[in-house]
């Protein structure tokens, strides 16, 4: 795609955006996006982000799951950016009249403390692990813009930066006493009951192989992760759309639980 075309595009998406059109497919030439054409649309929204004073907190990864992928034509993730303004701490208050569908994802989140050694090879969990400096239980915003899950695309998600728009953290913990990050019992509670569980083996391979899967990517697209970015590692629990006046707590193992109250 040329320079214009893209811009062209992201000219759509965001009046799309500002009134509340339903999450469509990408096509062009009435074939689908690809998954370059889609990256290069998500490079411009980050772009203009980034014109407007904002940074790069971090990345996120999605379609975790080899159903997923095989649902949606793919043999990989995604990715997307997490910018520093949607960044929250535990606590956060999250109007859902802000978002066209607000979901909420369970997941671990790795900081980054030194730079992540990028390779073809199969990741080397100790090496991985020396270079994130904190963890924390946390959860993805995500606004899917009310899309038809029975019709979905890889190129489609990422071209929108995965539908991510923000993150909030729980109080970050070393990650020294918890080994390769696998093993760790997750459980959300809304208003105060469970109604959902999982592991951080659900993940793909584990935390690790996602932190690596991610620091090819951000190589690849000229951006290498730097010391102090968060890496949100895949929904451990299935996606919950949020509902105003709901409060969200997800406990994982031993860490400080992260909570968000739905405005």
């Amino acid at each position: 795609m040329q320079a214009d075309q893209v811009r062209a595009v992201v000219d759509q998406f965001e009046t799309h955006v500002r009134n509340r059109t339903r999450f469509q497919l990408y096509r062009f030439d009435g074939r689908p996006a690809t998954l370059d054409e889609a990256y290069a649309i998500q490079d411009e929204i980050l772009a203009r982000a980034l014109r407007s004073g904002d940074g790069v907190a971090g990345y996120k990864i999605g379609l975790t799951t080899q159903k997923m992928q095989q649902f949606c034509g793919v043999a990989e993730p995604i990715a997307g950016r997490i910018l520093k303004s949607t960044v929250h701490a535990s606590g956060a208050s999250i109007r859902n009249s802000e978002f066209h569908r607000l979901g909420i994802e369970s997941e671990l989140a790795l900081r980054i403390g030194k730079e992540v050694p990028v390779s073809s090879a199969a990741p080397n969990g100790q090496d991985l692990i020396g270079c994130v400096d904190a963890i924390a239980a946390a959860f993805e915003i995500i606004d899917d813009r009310d899309a038809d899950y029975a019709r979905l695309e890889a190129s489609s998600i990422a071209a929108e930066n995965s539908w991510n728009k923000g993150i909030v953290l729980g109080e970050a913990t070393s990650p020294s006493a918890f080994g390769d990050l696998r093993g760790l019992h997750g459980r959300l509670l809304v208003n105060g009951e469970p109604v959902a569980t999982g592991s951080s083996d659900d993940v793909m391979n584990g935390p690790l192989w996602v932190l690596a899967w991610v620091a090819r990517f951000a190589q690849a697209a000229g951006q290498p992760l730097r010391p102090g970015q968060w890496i949100m590692t895949g929904s451990i629990i299935p996606t919950k759309f949020a509902v105003a006046g709901d409060v969200y707590s997800f406990q994982l193992g031993p860490l400080p639980a992260v909570n968000v109250t739905i405005l």
